[in-house]
């Protein structure tokens, strides 16, 4: 039995039960052929939409994942994994003032960051689209540990640059184990005492941090200290500037603005990738962020998510069929479920809402 499958869901092992061929009829893929990882990576990019696959109910039944309209069963179990596993260390600082050092070596295991930190346009789309329940502390420490290492892949680290960076990322967020939940769970504006108590998590992320066995990881520590300094002084604890301010510092950010725009809270809806895009590349040229890491991030993002359905804001869905990752703030091509392309760059009264996994876009 042949079934269409989005090149988004394809995986290893299937068989393809109908040659794949580009428009001007150029056979990618044979019939019959099992995909393999190099195949999978020759399909992103190009204007390949689906792909027959030779189907058995053994092999390809319906999945806890399509019910909850999930990209990747094997990410989300990943993630709920590592998501207790960083609950567990934050709320142990809570009671203990003591930092588990074996739950840390945990999070920032090879198969760990590999599962969810790869694939970089699926990572992204589980962001925007996963239901963040429980703390919201935990799942953006969490997405910010993950868009590290996605980061640091972009940025060709070394496997152990990969890793601190990851650790910042995780821990930019315990600091605030210390503040009162009454301020954290605050939906309405903090007022002037309110602020200056959550500014002070970076401080009390450090200090944890000194006094713990990564105490030698010293861009991890500047990289937690850091991360709400701004490039023009701007920014807090200590109103930095430019190279006063750590490289890791200056990556989480990015990724924690980055994150905190992509999720529904409940004083602000998410935003889609390119709205926050235009709020990051304002700050860049406000001299707020880096430069190089921003354009860095914004332009890696673009080429993520080339390929990837959208939700638009006229109710329409569509795929998105040439992004121009030469400007940043290009917006894309995509071709609705209808088969019309819409060029967004245009057509200014209809904008992108939100990324949709494969299965929220059939």
């Amino acid at each position: 039995m042949l079934k269409s499958y989005d090149v988004s869901e394809l995986r290893t092992g299937m068989k393809v039960g109908r040659a794949v061929k580009d428009f001007d009829g150029k056979t990618l893929i044979k019939e019959n052929v099992k995909l393999t990882s190099e195949m999978l990576d020759s399909l992103r990019g190009k204007n390949i939409f689906s792909v027959y696959i030779d189907v058995t109910p053994e092999d390809y039944a319906p999945t806890e994942a399509s019910q909850e309209h999930l990209l990747d069963l094997d990410f989300i179990r990943c993630y709920k994994k590592c998501f207790t596993i960083t609950q567990n260390l934050y709320y142990g600082f809570a009671n203990t003032g003591k930092l588990d050092k074996n739950s840390i070596i945990e999070l920032i295991r090879a198969d760990n960051i590999s599962e969810l930190c790869d694939d970089g346009a699926k990572s992204i789309s589980q962001i925007h689209n996963m239901k963040r329940d429980g703390d919201y502390v935990i799942h953006h420490a969490l997405n910010v540990g993950i868009l590290s290492g996605i980061m640091a892949r972009w940025l060709d680290y070394r496997a152990t640059q990969v890793g601190e960076l990851v650790m910042t990322g995780l821990l930019s967020e315990i600091g605030k184990m210390k503040i009162s939940k009454g301020i954290l769970n605050k939906t309405e504006k903090l007022d002037h005492d309110e602020l200056l108590e959550v500014r002070k998590h970076v401080v009390f992320g450090y200090a944890l941090l000194n006094e713990s066995p990564f105490r030698a990881l010293k861009n991890v520590l500047l990289g937690v200290l850091h991360h709400h300094e701004r490039c023009d002084g701007s920014g807090y604890p200590s109103q930095l500037k430019g190279d006063k301010i750590s490289d890791f510092g200056k990556i989480i950010a990015i990724l924690d603005i980055y994150d905190a725009m992509a999720t529904n809270r409940s004083y602000a809806k998410r935003n889609s990738p390119f709205d926050i895009i235009k709020v990051l590349y304002a700050d860049v040229l406000a001299g707020k962020l880096d430069t190089r890491f921003g354009v860095v991030f914004m332009k890696k993002l673009l080429q993520a998510i080339n390929g990837n359905w959208v939700g638009l804001s006229d109710g329409q869905r569509g795929k998105i069929v040439y992004l121009d990752d030469s400007r940043v703030t290009a917006l894309p091509i995509v071709q609705t479920t209808k088969g019309e392309f819409i060029d967004l760059n245009r057509r200014t009264d209809i904008k992108v809402d939100a990324l949709l996994t494969a299965q929220e876009a059939t």
